[in-house]
């Protein structure tokens, strides 16, 4: 790249940019620092340092750059610290960059660590360029923080070299401009306290392409207002300097950049969620108890907790859609049960299911039918997205324990000893849908005290709980819910809210 004729001084800013008072940062965030320090890694945190103590603080990634020879080692010391690898739909196609979730009790959510071996930058979607910046960023480095950050003139030149790539698409241009505020403040907070003569002897070992005139012309144009033509022009030049360092060509860049732009799309149309499941898979979260427990907020929680960073989804088990096969069939249920009120109803006892023929028992029968078909039609789907990375959250799961409710009706014994063989068959049939439902990966058994219950549920309806007795009844039978070849953890929600929650995340991410 020939060399520029501007020769304008980079303007420096009178201090620093300024700052929020800096939050503290997270115990295990610590640990693991102090862990990488006693072991020799060679690391440093190697972009957007100017807001490094909220990253310390979980505010924002942990972007690591770690010596390929260190990274076994580097590995080793976050799953110790009960870390888990991560992927979305981006970092497949990104090399050498790693993500690394950890559980945090003190912000209540997760930590994401974003370990690369090797960067890659550029464009916002593809990172079509892969710098040697490596060495750059690791041979010159220093403390600040408890952390290990690369000296200010080399991130001063991957500074410019990143954001000059980036003006060269229509794509980029506009995200650039978005995030202009944020360029900008990095920028004051590089210039200040650095010496730019510094960075020269540094694009002379590494980008020997890039003139000296140029980088200062480059970085004097990061910080003017406006001047978009300019630094799209400069942007062209730098590109055309580092074209030996493309990851792709223009045809492959143009190609994978409208797949990941229709990818995106697709996403956003279909879910909210997060991209970002777990290497080890995903899981079906069962949370199961009596009424009162708290399931419905546990729930909630746990995907607001998990859907930070993963791809999660929320169903209820206990009261499933309808499909394309029961649909009609409820809507004539519900007409029907208009037609003859106060003749449906669903004992719990079962009494219902022990009437004589007639229309309102064998009513009954399929009614619980065509939700157990409703049941399994929704957990089927679970258990595919689960096994595909999603995390599935069900509030309430069908029991194996015929005497649990939301599970089948009736016992064998029971069933075989019916009078009626219409009635027979409904109740078998009934059971074998059952029976194929998918156990789920891990089970959570709220616990709460009757007398909690009953209050809870007076408070909740406002009222003086005439269905204290129904409370007390369903409770008893509720703490009976086996679940054969799955982890079952008992939690009791007697206690405060956030107690229960810092059990509840502990426990469901070491089974994740």
């Amino acid at each position: 790249m020939e060399a520029m004729s501007d020769t304008t001084e980079v303007t420096r800013p009178d201090g620093p940019a300024p700052c929020d008072a800096a939050p503290a940062p997270l115990q295990k965030i610590a640990i693991v620092l102090r862990d990488l320090d006693r072991a020799g890694i060679r690391y440093c945190h190697w972009k957007s340092n100017y807001r490094i103590q909220q990253a310390l603080a979980g505010e924002g990634d942990l972007d690591l750059l770690v010596d390929q020879e260190d990274f076994a080692a580097f590995v080793t010391i976050l799953l110790q610290q009960g870390f888990k690898q991560a992927e979305s739909a981006t970092s497949r196609r990104q090399p050498g960059v790693f993500h690394f979730l950890g559980n945090d009790d003190a912000t209540r959510g997760l930590i994401n660590v974003h370990a690369y071996v090797r960067i890659l930058t550029g464009d916002h979607l593809l990172k079509t360029w892969a710098l040697p910046l490596e060495r750059l960023l690791l041979s010159d480095t220093r403390r600040a923080h408890g952390i290990c950050l690369p000296s200010k003139a080399a991130e001063l030149v991957v500074f410019v070299l990143r954001d000059m790539i980036k003006h060269t698409t229509l794509l980029d241009i506009y995200l650039g401009r978005r995030s202009r505020k944020a360029v900008l403040e990095e920028h004051r907070w590089l210039v200040c306290d650095s010496r730019i003569e510094d960075c020269y002897g540094k694009l002379a070992t590494y980008f020997p392409m890039i003139s000296p005139a140029a980088f200062r012309s480059a970085l004097e144009l990061i910080g003017t207002e406006g001047a978009m033509l300019r630094r799209i022009r400069m942007g062209f030049r730098f590109q055309r300097a580092l074209t030996r360092y493309r990851r792709y060509g223009r045809a492959r860049q143009i190609w994978w950049t409208a797949a990941s732009l229709c990818g995106t799309a697709i996403r956003k149309l279909c879910r909210s969620q997060k991209t970002m499941t777990l290497r080890t898979g995903g899981a079906i979260i069962a949370v199961v108890g009596p009424q009162a427990a708290g399931r419905a907020v546990l729930v909630e929680k746990i995907r607001q907790w998990l859907g930070r960073q993963l791809s999660v989804r929320v169903i209820h088990a206990g009261e499933p859609p309808a499909t394309w096969l029961s649909y009609l069939p409820r809507k004539c249920t519900a007409m029907v049960r208009r037609l003859v009120p106060g003749q449906a109803a669903r004992n719990l006892d079962g009494s219902a299911d022990q009437q004589d023929e007639g229309r309102v028992a064998y009513l009954h029968l399929i009614g619980k039918l065509m939700l157990a078909h409703e049941r399994r039609t929704l957990l089927r789907r679970a258990y595919r997205d689960s096994r595909n990375g999603e995390i599935i959250v069900s509030e309430g799961y069908p029991s194996e324990n015929p005497a649990a409710i939301g599970g089948p009706g009736l016992c064998t014994e029971t069933i075989e000893a019916q009078t009626f063989p219409l009635k027979r068959r409904l109740l078998q049939w009934e059971a074998g849908v059952y029976r194929n439902v998918c156990p789920p990966d891990v089970v959570l058994e709220l616990r709460v005290g009757v007398d909690k219950a009953v209050e809870r549920n007076r408070v909740r309806n406002n009222q003086t709980d005439p269905q204290a007795e129904y409370v007390r009844q369903r409770e008893a039978v509720q703490h009976q819910p086996p679940f054969h070849g799955c982890p079952v953890i008992s939690i009791s929600t007697d206690r405060d809210l956030e107690e229960t929650l810092l059990e509840v995340r502990r426990a469901i991410w070491e089974h994740l």
